[in-house]
């Protein structure tokens, strides 16, 4: 599963209202008459542009009112049709604040599905009756700095540069087969090409409603880092690596059977003499705090989908092919060293 997304591929509403398509018509019918009006100032045709303006404001007028639940469930349908969501998906319409927009307040729109939130702000106008969709850029700030500010590293696995010109913090699932494809090319770059000018962190994005053994998988992962981190990236290596045989690992008596990771990640942790006793009562408590705590910071950031990597604060979602990680992390280096 590539995760669930909520980008806006067309633009909202694509169909004129009736009234538009009337003036629409009669401008046809006028001609070269309403050309006049509006390019020949001195005309005497002049006098006929306060009846077209009139026309237009009546025929607006007499549009029927709508009532707020059938505004409310005209919105819900325009979002789902919009954004291309699944069926399952919940629609929640917030509360509307006043915009810089006259005419216009703010409506965010939520849409979630299972642990997923996506969060889309709309223009409606006060009338009810145009939605608009507007992307704001701030341009106060640099926004790649403002991501890595939002990221936090310490403590988490790495691998590379201890402290690289260039850090990848990859927000990763342990059961996501397009993570195993990106956990290996990437890792394989880094390690063959750029060891020595790239910090590579690993964090936690399990789509639990999706893929039922990965949240047990990072959580058992931080239990081995705590002890040894070569036991950490040896279970996560294998893991990406061997995501059908971990599953029929866990499915072997029929069920999904979580305790059969835990037995996974003893066995890794005692090729690396672990300490048993505190592996095995990590294992047991399943603290899950860091790991909700990576899901969380993901979220803030825009992650809705796995793998998400951010280079140097740069937001790149999606399986990259070893020839487009190099065009990133060689424009990453470039970029680091010119400042």
């Amino acid at each position: 599963m590539f995760g669930h997304r909520y980008s806006p591929k067309k633009p909202p509403f694509p169909l004129l209202p009736l009234h538009f398509k009337v003036l629409i018509l009669l401008f046809l019918v006028v001609g070269h008459n309403a050309g006049v009006i509006f390019y020949n100032p001195g005309s005497m045709k002049l006098a006929a542009l306060p009846w077209f303006l009139f026309l237009a404001l009546s025929l607006a007028a007499q549009q029927p009112s709508i009532s707020e639940s059938d505004l409310n469930r005209r919105i819900e349908r325009q979002v789902r049709a919009y954004s291309e969501v699944p069926p399952d998906s919940r629609i929640i319409l917030g509360a509307r604040t006043p915009s810089g927009f006259p005419g216009y307040d703010n409506l965010p729109v939520s849409i979630e599905r299972g642990d997923v939130k996506k969060t889309i702000g709309f223009l409606i106008s006060k009338d009810g009756r145009k939605m608009l969709y507007i992307t704001e850029l701030d341009l106060s700030r640099d926004p790649y700095a403002r991501n890595v500010e939002r990221i936090a590293t310490a403590g988490w696995p790495w691998r590379g540069a201890e402290k690289g010109p260039v850090t990848v913090v990859l927000y990763d699932d342990f059961q996501c087969p397009f993570c195993s494809h990106m956990y290996v090319s990437l890792f394989n770059e880094v390690i063959t090409h750029y060891r020595d000018r790239v910090t590579l962190v690993l964090k936690d994005f399990p789509i639990v409603d999706a893929h039922p053994w990965a949240m047990r998988a990072a959580v058992d992962a931080h239990c081995l880092a705590a002890e040894n981190l070569a036991a950490y990236w040896e279970f996560s290596d294998y893991v990406h690596t061997h995501q059908q045989e971990v599953s029929n690992r866990i499915k072997a008596k029929g069920t999904n059977d979580l305790s059969a990771m835990d037995a996974l990640a003893a066995e890794i942790g005692g090729k690396h003499a672990a300490n048993a006793g505190k592996l095995q009562a990590c294992l047991a408590k399943q603290d899950k705090t860091m790991t909700e705590a990576s899901m969380e910071e993901g979220k803030t950031l825009g992650v809705s989908a796995t793998p998400t990597m951010f280079v140097n604060g740069q937001f790149v979602e999606g399986v990259l092919t070893p020839e487009n990680i190099r065009l990133v992390l060689d424009h990453a280096l470039s970029d680091a060293a010119a400042k």
